[in-house]
């Protein structure tokens, strides 16, 4: 058997690159809503099998895979965080400036109940991690719920975390994230913003604490800002709705446009802050929100330049919008678990107000509609079995030159025929 040809090591790394690397994840901003790439994708497609096979192979090939490997380090659990803390000290004192933490630039930490120890050790990696780009916090903390609908209060990241953040990757900190009900503190989210003068994509589910009056007088300036990201993420349930200190953040970013130049892509619970809009909204390009207000129409009037709408379904009060540049709709479901339902419930409850929102688009005055996308997966994942619906708004889109597809892009088979319920639009 011939040997294998002699392959610099600058061609391996280049090879092990497309095979290790998750495309998309090192991204420094949130992916296009319509993108067929999604957030939640990524961090599964992680193949540790052989990850840990090619480690094996030689001493060359694990330096190497091992540096793209701690290019992004996913913690979702006590005894992980310790491991990883623990290795990245010791490479940090036997290999130099080249240690592991100097590759890693994505750090996602996902813990449920974390140890007050297990922050400490967050904090402990965090201080090796020069080059970090992206810094997501799902950490989340359950409580003993009184009834059905408790909504699990806010619990503060620790300090030591901020800290640990700034003095280590202050200069090389993009985007930054907290999606459950672990945030930041008013202080130190304040220190944060005041110091990642390179940040682009910031999301918050909620602020930890009352908003001190020292901060109310704050000329604050994110300048390379691009998208902002308020509430519990995609859901936008009612738990967002009032949320004072999210309120707070709008106000306080409401003073002039210098503020925030960059800004293209909102998130949040509407209505968002009238004030913020009127100073910010013919920045933004896209907008992802509930459509449960009559505001509505006046929210995205503010916004001139819009290009897409997300709403998410079954808040699907619309209206009639009127709009000169929007080029992209889309009807996102409020889960993307799946859900089973009895066909009448799901006629009722998902596909007559699905038919009646689709009528308002149709009827609202944009010029400029492309593409109007129904994501069916979730709550929506059932529209598949109404070929009636998706052949009468396919053809209805189609005569209009727009286009009408399905989750990440794929257009609808609408012409297999379907169950006995499946006709029930057939007569709408």
């Amino acid at each position: 058997m011939p040997l294998p040809p002699n392959i610099p090591v600058e061609v391996w790394r280049h090879i092990f690159v497309q095979i290790v690397r998750i495309p998309g994840l090192l991204l420094t901003d949130r992916t296009d809503p319509f993108s067929p790439i999604r957030e939640t994708d990524l961090l599964c497609e992680r193949d540790l099998r052989t990850q840990a096979a090619m480690l094996l192979v030689c001493k060359s090939w694990h330096s190497m895979i091992s540096e793209l490997i701690h290019e992004h380090v996913h913690l979702t659990s006590v005894w992980q965080v310790d491991v990883i803390a623990s290795r990245f000290e010791h490479s940090k004192l036997h290999d130099g400036r080249r240690h592991l933490g100097t590759h890693t630039r994505r750090i996602d930490v996902s813990i449920h109940n974390p140890t007050p120890n297990a922050m400490t050790n967050l904090a402990r990696i965090l201080r090796c991690t020069p080059n970090l780009e992206i810094f997501t916090n799902s950490n989340s903390y359950t409580t003993l719920s009184v009834g059905s609908h408790h909504i699990p209060p806010p619990f503060p990241t620790p300090s030591d975390v901020v800290q640990a953040l700034l003095s280590t990757s202050a200069s090389t900190l993009h985007r930054l994230e907290w999606t459950c009900n672990e945030c930041p503190s008013w202080d130190d989210l304040m220190t944060l913003l005041r110091s990642l003068h390179g940040l682009c994509s910031l999301t918050l589910a909620n602020i930890h604490g009352s908003y001190p009056e020292k901060i109310k007088k704050e000329h604050l300036k994110l300048p390379n800002l691009r998208t902002l990201i308020l509430g519990d993420s995609p859901s936008f349930s009612h738990a967002s709705l009032g949320n004072v200190p999210l309120n707070a953040l709008l106000t306080m970013l409401s003073d002039s446009s210098d503020q925030l130049p960059s800004l293209q892509r909102l998130e949040g619970f509407s209505p968002f802050s009238p004030t913020f809009l009127s100073m910010h909204g013919y920045k933004i390009r896209i907008i992802r929100t509930v459509a449960y207000t009559p505001l509505l129409p006046d929210i995205i009037a503010e916004c001139p330049n819009l290009e897409t709408f997300i709403t998410i379904f079954p808040h699907q009060f619309l209206d009639r919008l009127t709009h000169s540049s929007l080029r992209r709709i889309g009807i996102f479901p409020i889960s993307e678990d799946m859900v089973g339902v009895p066909a009448q419930i799901f006629s009722a409850y998902i596909m007559k107000p699905l038919e009646d929102l689709m009528c308002q688009i149709e009827q609202s005055d944009l010029p400029s509609l492309t593409h109007v996308r129904l994501r069916n997966v979730g709550t929506l994942g059932g529209v598949i079995n109404y070929p009636g619906f998706i052949r009468k708004w396919r053809d209805r889109w189609n005569s209009r030159g727009v286009l009408f597809d399905g989750r990440d892009g794929h257009p609808f088979n609408a012409d297999v025929p379907g169950k006995s319920q499946l006709s029930w639009h057939d007569n709408h």
